[in-house]
C-alpha cells in the first residue's frame, strides 16, 4: 500500500532515533548540484510531497518544516495541505534560515545530518559555522535516505552524441585550450568540474540522462597537460569515445572520481568552485596532502554564458522554428475552441510538444510546459497532470509557458492569451505587465551595469499600482543545454556582457483568478559608445505574437503602442512564409 506523507516522515522519523540524528535535512539537489536533476535524486518530492523544482525538507523529532521560494507558496500549500508539514516561506523576510531554525529550536549536544553529495562546500560550511556556535554537530549521512525510500528509481544513462562544430560554433580542442588559458591566469595547474551542463558544452557533447535537459551524468578532471572523463562508458559510442581520446581525454568510470584524485601523485594546485562542487568531492582532495585547493568560480560557466557568433545565429533559426511550433499549436487551439471542442490542460501539454517536434532540429521539450487555465495561472510554476487539469473554455485567459530543445538552441517563451472576453482587471494587469516588459527590452546601459540595476525598470509600471510578483524578471538560457543558465539573471550582480543571453519575463499573480506572464528571450549587443563609454541593448530572439485583445491601450504611450505594432509586424513577417494558412490566418489577429 502506498504511504502517505505523514507516514514517510515518521519512517524518517525512527531511523533518525536509531542513529542519535536529531534532524535530517533533505534538499533538491543531486551530486552535482544540479536545478534539474533524475527521479533517483528526487528524495525531497517523495518524503514532502511536493513537487516543486526547489525546496528543502527538514524533519526533527518534534516537527517538520519545507523551506521554498516565492514562486512555489501557492503549490506548496496545496501539496501540504493533508500532511503535517509545515510551510516555511523562505523569500519573506521574517522566515528563518535552516539551519539559523535548528540552532534556536535544538537543545545543544543535538546532531543534524544531511548527504554530503547534495550540499556545496560553501553551504556546508557555513551550516556547519551556525550549529557550532551551539555545540551543534553536523553529521554526514545518505542512509537515512536510502533505507526508507523502496523502489527507488535507478539512474538514468542514456547515448552520449556529439554537439556538431556547425551548431556549437567551437571545436572540443579549441574549448580546452581556453580552459587551460584561464586555469594558468588563475595560477592553477588544474581543475574537477561537476556541473552537468559545463561539461557537456565544453566537450560538444549531449545526452538525455536527465529529462529535458540534454546533459550526462559525469565529472570532468582537466589539468594543464591532461584531462579524464568520468561517466558511464557503455553509453559512449566507439567513434566518440575515439575522438575523445585523440583529444587528449581518458575515459574512467562515473564512480573513479574519488580513487582518481587519491592517486594524484604530483603537487597541483586544483582550482575547485566551492559553489558548484559538492562538499565530499572538497573532502576527498583535501584527504590528499599533494593538492593546494584555489578556491574559485567554474571557468566554463562564464566561458559557455558568452554566446559565440555561430550559437547567437543558430539560437535565432531556433526561435523562428518555435514560434512555428507555438502558431501551428495555438490556431489549431482557437479553431477547435470556436467549434466546441474544451480540451484539458494536460491534453494541451502533449499536443505543444508534438508541434514542436515536428519543427526541424527539435528533440524535445526544454522544460515540462506550464499550461495554465484562469486561476491555475496565478500558481507560478503549475503543472498540469493527466488526473489533475482544468477543462479549458472559450472564456477567460490561458498562460502557456514552454519550450524546447533544438540542436541549434534552446527556447522559452511565455505568453498570455484571452480565449474569449476578459475583466477590466485582467486588462489592466496585462497590460501594465507588458510596459514593464516594453520598458526592459528598450533599456540602454553602460556596460558593467548588472542585471540587479536593472530589474526595477521592469517592475516600476506594477508597483506604481502596488502590485509585485514574487520571482526573477529573467534568467540566462544555455545553448541545447539548461534553460535556466547562470551566472547572469536580473537579480544578482552579475555585470551583462555582450552575448550574453537572458529572458524578459515579468508577471502578476492574483490568486484565485488569472496570473500573467510575457516573456521573450534577448541577447546582449553593443547600442553605442561616446563620451562616457561603450552602452549595451537587447537584442530579441523570441518570434510570437503580444495579444492585443488583452491589452488596454489608454495605458500605453505612444511609443509603448509603436513597439507592440512592430513587434506582431515582425512576427507575421517572419512566421508566414513558414506556418500553414491556418496558422497565417491566427498571427494576423493580432497586427494591427
Amino acid at each position: 500500500m502506498k504511504q502517505t506523507t505523514n507516514e514517510k516522515i515518521a519512517s524518517l522519523r525512527h531511523s533518525m532515533k536509531t542513529r542519535g540524528i536529531s534532524a535530517y535535512v533533505i534538499p533538491s539537489a543531486d551530486p552535482h548540484l544540479s536545478e534539474y536533476f533524475s527521479a533517483h535524486w528526487a528524495a525531497r518530492a517523495y518524503f514532502s510531497g511536493f513537487t516543486g523544482s526547489a525546496g528543502t525538507l527538514v524533519v526533527t523529532d518534534k516537527m517538520s518544516g519545507l523551506w521554498t521560494d516565492g514562486r512555489y507558496y501557492l503549490q506548496a500549500s496545496m501539496q501540504l495541505a493533508d500532511s503535517e508539514i509545515t510551510l516555511f516561506r523562505a523569500a519573506d523576510p521574517d522566515c528563518p534560515k535552516i539551519f539559523d531554525y535548528l540552532s534556536q529550536s535544538l537543545p545543544s549536544g543535538s546532531t543534524v545530518a544531511l548527504d554530503g553529495m547534495l550540499f556545496s562546500e560553501n553551504a556546508l560550511t557555513e551550516a556547519r559555522s551556525t550549529l557550532t556556535k551551539k555545540d551543534i554537530r553536523l553529521c554526514l549521512d545518505s542512509s537515512v535516505v536510502e533505507e526508507n525510500w523502496p523502489d527507488r528509481p535507478a539512474e538514468c544513462f542514456t547515448e552520449i552524441f556529439e554537439l556538431d562544430e556547425s551548431h556549437s560554433g567551437c571545436s572540443r580542442p579549441e574549448k580546452l585550450i581556453q580552459l587551460r588559458s584561464r586555469l594558468k591566469e588563475k595560477g592553477a595547474d588544474a581543475t574537477v568540474i561537476a556541473g552537468l551542463d559545463s561539461i557537456a558544452w565544453l566537450l560538444n557533447l549531449r545526452a538525455s540522462d536527465i529529462s529535458k535537459s540534454p546533459v550526462f551524468i559525469s565529472f570532468l578532471y582537466i589539468s594543464l597537460d591532461a584531462a579524464c572523463l568520468f561517466t558511464e562508458l557503455s553509453r559512449l559510442p566507439e567513434n566518440i569515445a575515439e575522438k575523445l581520446k585523440t583529444d587528449g581525454i581518458e575515459l574512467r568510470p562515473y564512480t573513479a572520481l574519488s580513487a582518481y584524485i587519491s592517486e594524484i601523485s604530483i603537487l597541483q594546485k586544483l582550482l575547485c568552485d566551492p559553489d558548484t562542487l559538492n562538499a565530499a568531492i572538497f573532502s576527498t582532495i583535501r584527504s590528499n596532502s599533494l593538492l593546494d585547493i584555489i578556491p574559485g568560480n567554474d571557468p566554463v560557466i562564464d566561458m559557455k554564458a558568452i554566446k559565440n557568433p555561430c550559437e547567437l545565429r543558430c539560437q535565432q533559426e531556433a526561435y523562428l522554428r518555435d514560434g512555428c511550433a507555438l502558431a501551428e499549436f495555438f490556431a489549431e487551439l482557437f479553431e477547435n475552441l470556436e467549434n466546441g471542442e474544451t480540451p484539458t490542460e494536460y491534453e494541451l501539454t502533449k499536443k505543444l510538444s508534438a508541434y514542436r517536434l515536428a519543427q526541424p532540429g527539435c528533440t524535445g521539450d526544454s522544460f515540462g510546459a506550464i499550461i495554465a487555465y484562469r486561476q491555475n495561472a496565478a500558481i507560478v510554476h503549475y503543472s498540469p497532470s493527466q488526473n489533475n487539469s482544468a477543462v479549458i473554455h472559450p472564456e477567460h485567459m490561458l498562460l502557456v509557458d514552454s519550450g524546447g530543445q533544438y540542436l541549434n538552441g534552446t527556447t522559452d517563451t511565455t505568453r498570455t492569451v484571452a480565449l474569449g472576453p476578459i475583466s477590466d482587471e485582467e486588462k489592466r494587469d496585462f497590460t501594465l505587465v507588458l510596459k514593464g516588459h516594453i520598458a526592459l527590452a528598450e533599456a540602454v546601459f553602460p556596460e558593467g551595469t548588472t542585471g540587479r540595476n536593472l530589474d526595477p525598470i521592469c517592475r516600476v509600471q506594477l508597483w506604481k499600482y502596488g502590485l509585485n510578483y514574487r520571482h526573477g524578471t529573467g534568467h540566462g538560457v544555455g545553448f541545447m543545454l539548461n534553460v535556466h543558465e547562470g551566472p547572469h539573471n536580473f537579480s544578482g550582480n552579475v555585470p551583462l556582457r555582450e552575448g550574453m543571453v537572458i529572458t524578459i519575463e515579468p508577471g502578476f499573480y492574483h490568486d484565485g483568478s488569472h496570473g500573467i506572464r510575457t516573456e521573450n528571450v534577448y541577447y546582449v549587443t553593443k547600442a553605442f559608445s561616446g563620451e562616457y563609454g561603450h552602452f549595451l541593448r537587447f537584442e530579441n530572439f523570441t518570434l510570437f505574437p503580444i495579444d492585443t485583445n488583452c491589452v488596454d491601450f489608454a495605458l500605453l504611450s505612444t511609443d509603448e503602442k509603436t513597439w507592440l505594432q512592430n513587434y506582431n509586424r515582425t512576427v507575421l513577417e517572419q512566421l508566414s512564409p513558414l506556418v500553414s494558412h491556418r496558422a497565417e490566418q491566427w498571427l494576423r489577429r493580432f497586427v494591427f
